[in-house]
């Protein structure tokens, strides 16, 4: 009897023992977004876009746990609704969404030095905070006075600190006023704002950052207090289920005081949003998570009310569209995919060339699947431009030992196929190399990573020399490639210096085309095979 009655009594103990620790326990689900750039209708693919991330961040509040929805940057640029309504169309697109809280991208800081109003009627438009750790707005009291380092939310009846980081290459790859200041202490200035949090009690510190994958995953491990980072700049995906993500998702790292710290980013360009579902115990401390980057399927039905204000935010962007950019082609500029996947194209050309010239590298290399459509001779419109380089890339620049320029090239030629010595425009592959300031030969009868037959490199002097493999090279391509999309491993591996120049990709080639026009560019011989031929084009 006595036994009986012990083991009922330690059985009560232990259930009220853990009713007790759920009590105490914290559940969060946390939904972020990262380098929309204005992508607020679907891209090519039909996935995407602002009405399915509704329909994603509705389904999940209305699973009835505490969710936060959080940015880490870069809403701005990229799209014709940044061009067409300076921000306002992302504070119509956010308030509705219902956002908890941003940090600054880069790209918020676009045109800020000769209009600050355009970053501060963003702020003064939005119903939730931003923060930024490291940006002194000292100079402009409209900012100052909304955006500070960090905030403490109340969800679920818990209070949750929050702080945010942008990158301080912001005074290059964008143009905040001179008067802007930038924190280079990254971890000084974060840890100062997850003391203060600390001393007032917060013990569940979520840090949103906008410099990237690589400088995130330097600085979490020299911090201590903060408990998930979520992140931006890089454009990184992470998943467990997508092919091409950096790493699985959440990323488990290690605070320098020893407790876990999750990390997360959700791709960019309005593909993705990221699902982190985390439990903290009474101290704060995390001891279970779980979650994935959610892609915004075509087959996802849009939420109603957030497609109709894109349809109405969208009126006014066909008319923008059809606006000439002020310059004309003599030539019928090539960018079908059957061409520019398999040989030296035209438009490959004059898209290397603008990037050459945009950032001053040695070498260009751009991969032929970012290359989308035909321009008619004849003057050139924006939604021409836009249709060719419809992915909001960005110009990225890195430093290559010509070694590693011949093992990208490879890379680009190893998926072409070849029949009885024809090369076939069916077999076409997006990660075909385009160029400028090489040169370069194919022999696709032999087997892929030993096509390339020789690499040359323009000098100033308008001649090519045989590149060196130990000699360094300043090489330009856009974000995707560098960061090892289509396959340039070798880029993100090996490459010096990575660094996302900022400006977007069709901005640079639309430039270019005004500064040369009238185009006359054709194909010249910088793409030349060997031991084959390519299929007549239909």
């Amino acid at each position: 009897m006595w036994r009986k009655a012990s083991l009922l009594l330690i059985a009560i103990v232990l259930v009220a023992s853990f009713a007790v620790a759920q009590e105490e326990s914290f559940e969060l689900t946390i939904m972020h977004t990262n380098d929309w750039h204005a992508a607020h209708q679907p891209q090519g693919s039909g996935n995407g876009g602002a009405s399915r991330l509704a329909s994603v961040v509705n389904q999940v509040r209305a699973e009835g746990g505490t969710t936060m929805l959080i940015d880490a940057g870069d809403r701005f640029t990229g799209t014709l609704f940044h061009t067409q309504y300076k921000g306002q169309d992302e504070v119509q697109v956010m308030n509705l969404l219902a956002y908890d809280v941003m940090t600054l991208g880069n790209h918020e800081f676009d045109g800020h030095k000769t209009d600050p109003t355009i970053l501060e009627n963003f702020v003064n438009g939005i119903s939730f905070p931003v923060v930024t750790a490291n940006v002194d707005f000292s100079a402009y009291p409209a900012l100052d006075e909304k955006i500070n380092a960090s905030i403490i939310l109340e969800r679920g009846g818990q209070q949750i600190g929050v702080i945010g980081l942008t990158t301080p290459d912001s005074t290059v790859t964008s143009t905040p006023a001179a008067d802007v200041g930038f924190d280079v202490d990254l971890v000084g200035a974060v840890q100062a704002a997850v003391d203060e949090l600390t001393a007032a009690g917060i013990n569940k510190i979520i840090l949103i950052t906008h410099i990237g994958a690589p400088a995130d995953m330097e600085l979490i491990p020299q911090l201590s207090g903060v408990d998930i980072v979520l992140g931006g700049h890089s454009h990184t995906l992470y998943s467990n289920t997508y092919t091409g993500a950096a790493d699985g998702y959440p990323v488990r790292l290690e605070s320098a005081s020893g407790e876990p710290v999750l990390y997360g980013q959700a791709g960019a360009n309005g593909l993705y949003v990221g699902r982190l579902d985390v439990e903290f115990d009474a101290a704060g401390v995390i001891t279970s998570s779980s979650g994935d980057t959610i892609l915004l399927s075509r087959y996802i039905t849009p939420d109603a009310e957030m497609e109709a204000l894109i349809n109405e935010l969208a009126g006014p962007i066909e008319e923008l569209r059809a606006t000439a950019i002020g310059a004309t082609t003599d030539v019928e500029l090539v960018g079908d995919r059957a061409v520019c996947r398999v040989e030296e194209c035209n438009l490959g050309n004059v898209i290397a060339d603008a990037m050459r010239a945009e950032t001053g590298a040695d070498i260009a290399i751009m991969n032929g699947g970012g290359i989308r459509a035909d321009v008619d001779a004849g003057e050139i419109t924006l939604g021409e431009v836009l249709t060719v380089q419809p992915f909001g890339n960005t110009i990225a620049t890195v430093t290559l030992t010509g070694a590693d320029v011949i093992a990208a090239l490879e890379n680009g030629v190893s998926r072409l196929t070849v029949e009885n010595g024809v090369v076939i425009r069916g077999g076409a592959n997006g990660r075909f190399p385009q160029v400028s300031g090489i040169r370069y030969t194919i022999d696709p009868t032999l087997e892929a990573g030993s096509r390339i037959v020789s690499v040359e490199v323009l000098g100033d002097d308008g001649t090519y020399t045989a590149i060196d493999p130990a000699a360094n090279y300043a090489v330009v391509t856009n974000n995707f490639v560098r960061q090892g999309g289509d396959g340039y491993s070798v880029i993100t591996e090996n490459g010096v210096n990575p660094y996302d120049f900022g400006r977007v990709d069709y901005e640079v080639t639309r430039d270019y085309l005004v500064a040369n026009s009238p185009i006359t560019t054709d194909v010249e011989g910088r793409i030349t095979y060997v031991n084959a031929t390519v299929e007549p084009r239909q």
